[in-house]
């Protein structure tokens, strides 16, 4: 029997797609590796105990090199300081019952540190029903307990109180206090951390920049209790990361210049951003549009664009995109906030979006917030929105 003539058009597209999506799967791969790599108990939260940071703007330099990004300061690094209010170990007893950290009740990021024993109330141990302090706060007083039955949410302290301040769980405390021991250790001093940045240059317009940045700090830990931050922001971070794979090779390089930025000490109130545009490693002038990435594990229920309102041309942009190509359910938008590292740039006058991915992720600030819980199903979609709306940017 005569054999059927050979489809080498059908070959040729099998060879292609199956590229694609082994391509695909190597970027995701990638992205996730970093994820993992960033919010595993070795980086102890990228905080400021025991050296988190520093271990995490190490890695990331480490990367910008082996992908070959410019560097525009020393060894990618642009270093600053601020003072920071940290705890090495956390201890609460009431009563005769030792109390779970980060489970049972959480030291205000604020708290004074050392210890006490046989605390009373009145007399030592302060009161304070879902905040409400008491007028009278007693004899000597060295610790506030304030009885809580909110979710806990944590954040790094850039003062240091005068007194112990501990939240507790309603729930967790005995019917009626008797006594209250404690012992909180750490530090409150000035660190030395640092913003990566590494440039890829652009082909047509190379002195015009579009900025896409992450800051990739976070809480750190609370004595043993570990903040892992994968959602927030070691997602953000390792989808940066991937970005900067792509545009940093040949058969992909940007029009414009892009300037792939890490930022440190997001969480301490915005202050890695804030330095870098007061200390600009490139005129601001020269950029284009700011990219700000945080919190990009989730995308069932789509993308937000904070600020979106005031940069329509963006938004619409990122719209159009995703309508034309479903990518994720829908992009929104929403007014301008100082909730993220875009914001200090819009001070400055510049052109900044933030953007963050909807559903999926409830863990916020808290030991939840771990990669292994994060399924991160939407990551092409993202990747391929952000990817387009980068090759397809035009300077007005």
């Amino acid at each position: 029997m005569k054999s059927a003539p050979f489809n080498y058009a059908f070959l040729f597209l099998g060879l292609f797609f199956g590229s694609s999506q082994w391509l695909l799967a190597q970027n995701a791969a990638y992205a996730r590796r970093h994820l993992d790599t960033l919010s595993s108990a070795a980086f102890h939260g990228r905080g400021y105990v025991a050296g988190g940071q520093q271990l995490a703007a190490d890695y990331l330099l480490r990367e910008f090199a082996q992908l070959g990004l410019q560097a525009l300061s020393d060894n990618y690094l642009q270093p600053f300081k601020l003072e920071v209010n940290s705890f090495d170990s956390v201890y609460l007893r009431l009563n005769k019952q030792a109390l779970v950290p980060g489970t049972d009740f959480v030291v205000h990021p604020m708290s004074g540190h050392g210890q006490a024993q046989k605390l009373k109330p009145g007399k030592g141990l302060v009161l304070a029903e879902n905040g409400k302090q008491p007028k009278e706060m007693g004899k000597n007083p060295r610790l506030i307990l304030e009885t809580t039955d909110q979710k806990f949410t944590w954040s790094v302290g850039r003062d240091q109180w005068p007194l112990a301040y501990v939240e507790v769980r309603k729930k967790a405390l005995p019917p009626k206090i008797k006594r209250a021991d404690f012992y909180f250790s750490g530090s409150y001093k000035s660190h030395t951390v640092a913003n990566v940045a590494g440039l890829v240059r652009g082909i047509k317009h190379p002195d015009s920049i579009i900025v896409i940045c992450a800051h990739y700090d976070h809480l750190g830990r609370m004595g043993s209790v570990l903040f892992p931050g994968a959602n927030d922001n070691a997602s953000g971070t390792a989808l940066l990361l991937d970005l900067a794979r792509h545009y940093s090779q040949p058969q992909h390089q940007p029009d414009y210049s892009l300037l792939f930025i890490a930022f440190a000490a997001e969480e301490a109130g915005l202050v890695g951003s804030n330095y870098f545009v007061n200390h600009p490693l490139v005129p601001l002038k020269r950029i284009s549009l700011v990219l700000n990435l945080d919190l990009m594990a989730g995308g069932s229920e789509g993308m937000m664009v904070v600020n979106g309102e005031a940069q329509s041309r963006a938004f619409q942009l990122l719209d159009s995109l995703n309508r034309a190509n479903s990518y994720l359910k829908n992009v929104q938008k929403r007014a301008n906030a100082a909730n993220s590292d875009h914001y200090p740039f819009t001070q400055k006058g510049v052109p900044a979006i933030f953007v963050y991915t909807l559903g999926d992720v409830t863990a916020y600030h808290d030991p939840n917030d771990r990669s292994e819980s994060l399924q991160w199903q939407h990551y092409h979609q993202i990747f391929g929105l952000l990817r387009s709306f980068t090759d397809q940017w035009q300077q007005p």
